[in-house]
């Protein structure tokens, strides 16, 4: 056994490479290493509503070891350069915000078999491997190592609320004005009457979210042209997400016979998943948004079956929630069987040696 309780097995003495048309040729792989997946955008419910919706030129991949999938990618082709000089370039495939992932068999011997080229090269021919959005945990980080450029995006990121502190250790770590505007949300709203938190989950969840869909569009994204309702593939991908993910929920939160707040999440890998959240700003002084992210926030503490809040991106407020920024990734890789791959990757070598160079003889001449 490894260190996580795995069995190893022994190393594949020869791989078998396949870029396949089409979801369906791949979904018996996606659907036994699914297990592995650490994000929603790595399960196989996820890649089955992607292969429906997203139109783009994806490449579908897997490469096995004796018929058993031991790992499993979807990319994106594009040509970038003047029409038949132009380079292969694969990125990650991105529906909207979110993004797609691949998955390596949890087997040591698997693993350690496994090389990026491997994985790449089920998606067909490449000069270029450019993928960004990438999170802690992800395979191609895995295989990136002493084989492709990796770093961190400075503009990006995603909130983490780690829970199994429990309730009151979160509260401690609170700003003393955030412990304030909870306590005050929660005896306005008691003074309105009071509220109800209804998580509406399998046959309930379609008429919960076209709620919730309803009541974003009723605020300052239906003002600025970014609400679901206003983007229709966005609407219809995620609609279709949460219908087969057995762990999706839409939590409402009624103020008297309105619909105040809602928050729609998924479950994954031992984290609580907030893919959206919007209020009424009608009820703005009652702050019901604040209202059921406390509430969120200690169901998840008292769960021991969550490990986390992940929030998919990251926003300035997260802060005030005891949140911290786990960072983003930036990969590239260059095929170096590949004659414009080499070429391009020189030429970016070269690149990054000639900033380098001048950023040293800028410090150089600041320093006199």
């Amino acid at each position: 056994m490894d260190g996580n309780g795995v069995a190893p097995i022994p190393a594949c003495e020869e791989l078998d490479q396949r870029r396949i048309d089409g979801f369906g040729g791949v979904r018996w792989a996606w659907q036994e290493l699914g297990a592995n997946a650490r994000y929603f955008f790595q399960t196989p419910e996820w890649m089955e509503v992607v292969a429906a919706r997203v139109e783009d030129d994806l490449a579908w991949g897997a490469v096995t070891d004796s018929g058993r999938p031991v790992a499993v990618s979807v990319l994106r082709h594009a040509q970038r350069g003047p029409a038949g000089l132009g380079l292969r370039v694969l990125s990650e495939v991105r529906p909207n915000v979110w993004f797609t992932d691949c998955l390596l068999d949890a087997r040591a011997g698997a693993r350690n078999a496994v090389t990026l080229d491997d994985v790449v090269g089920a998606s067909g021919a490449w000069d270029v491997l450019w993928l960004g959005g990438l999170r802690a945990g992800s395979p191609w980080l895995e295989l990136a190592v002493g084989r492709a450029r990796v770093n961190e995006e400075p503009n990006d990121g995603v909130g983490i609320l780690d829970t199994p502190l429990g309730d009151d250790a979160w509260r401690r770590r609170l700003p003393k004005n955030m412990r304030e505007t909870i306590r005050k949300a929660r005896r306005r709203i008691e003074a309105c009457g009071g509220s109800e938190i209804v998580s509406s989950t399998g046959a309930e969840l379609p008429a919960a979210y076209e709620e919730f869909v309803a009541l974003e569009a009723s605020g300052w994204k239906g003002v600025a042209g970014t609400a679901l309702l206003q983007r229709s593939a966005s609407r219809d991908l995620l609609r279709d997400y949460l219908c087969v993910a057995r762990t999706a929920q839409v939590r409402s939160l009624r103020i008297g016979d309105r619909l105040a707040a809602s928050q729609v999440t998924v479950e994954a890998g031992g984290s609580l998943v907030l893919l959206k959240l919007a209020y009424d700003e009608q009820f703005a002084h009652l702050s019901p948004g604040n209202f059921l992210m406390a509430n969120l926030v200690e169901k998840c503490c008292e769960d021991p079956t969550v490990d986390r809040i992940d929030l998919i991106g990251w926003q300035e407020w997260c802060q005030r929630w005891g949140m911290v920024r786990e960072p983003t990734y930036r990969l590239v890789a260059f095929n170096h069987r590949s004659v414009r791959g080499v070429i391009v990757g020189s030429a970016w070598n070269a690149r990054r040696l000639l900033s380098r160079q001048r950023g040293w003889r800028i410090a150089e001449i600041q320093g006199r």
